[in-house]
């Protein structure tokens, strides 16, 4: 009886405890997005009720102190109102700041791996070792497999001297920050995008040897008749008279053919 009464009492303890902290999780967003509506006010820029769950489901892994600090200085130091990004800049959330932390700490990880569980093998190959040691070694994400095998393979790091390792860590976190855009394309779609090769090689044919055109002989382009020249005075008379006598030696051949008849 006593332990019925004792699993009623913590049953009602946890449901208690579960409302308590949904109320508080409700109570949060509320007082979040009455922040960003006070803020948008400001700017005077129209919030929908899609955005405004956007941007507070955006910003869900920054605390309560931390929105109040990034709505007060997007209020003092910006012009525009902000994205959600800038607003996690503002309290020092910088996505690209993240992404390097997360790849320095890979670069750690695969360092220390190296030295304690990376040895060589009869054919020189340097591999991890499986099992010489009592306690397997950790498993390590294919995203770390990957940029080990795309900077060199653990013999690049099993080696690496002490003039090596600012060279080979830059390298590490710039392969290790695009290994979405490089590894996660599957290899049958890059085979079906990427052109294939032709293999054989065509017979190449003899160029074609075309004779030249002969040109037909143009015919000469006729030239316009010149102008006549205006006749002279003397030219004139002469041309007078001569029409005078054709005229009086047509008239006497009239009147000749008139009195035969």
């Amino acid at each position: 009886m006593e332990t019925e009464t004792g699993t009623e009492q913590s049953a009602g303890r946890l449901t208690i405890s579960l409302l308590q902290k949904k109320q508080s999780q409700s109570s949060s967003v509320e007082w979040r997005t009455k922040q960003l509506l006070a803020l948008a006010e400001i700017f005077r820029e129209p919030l929908t009720a899609e955005l405004l769950a956007m941007y507070v489901e955006s910003l869900g892994d920054l605390s309560d102190e931390q929105i109040r600090r990034s709505v007060g200085r997007a209020i003092r130091e910006l012009k525009w109102f902000p994205k959600p990004a800038e607003l996690r800049e503002l309290v020092g959330h910088n996505p690209r700041d993240e992404q390097d932390a997360e790849a320095r700490a890979a670069w750690g990880v695969v360092v220390n791996f190296a030295e304690k569980y990376v040895q060589s093998d009869p054919q020189g190959c340097y591999v991890v070792d499986q099992g010489v040691r009592r306690v397997p070694p950790p498993v390590l994400s294919q995203r770390i497999l990957d940029t080990v095998r795309r900077t060199g393979g653990w013999r690049a790091y099993k080696l690496m001297r002490a003039s090596d390792l600012p060279h080979q860590q830059k390298r590490f976190i710039a392969e290790y920050g695009i290994w979405t855009a490089v590894e996660q394309v599957p290899e049958s779609r890059l085979l079906t995008e990427m052109p294939r090769l032709q293999l054989v090689a065509k017979p190449i044919e003899p160029p074609s040897v075309t004779e030249p055109k002969q040109e037909q002989p143009k015919a000469p382009a006729s030239k316009p008749k010149p102008m006549p020249e205006p006749l002279t005075d003397a030219q004139l008379r002469d041309r007078r008279e001569m029409l005078r006598q054709q005229i009086a030696a047509l008239s006497k051949a009239t009147d000749a053919k008139g009195e035969q008849q």
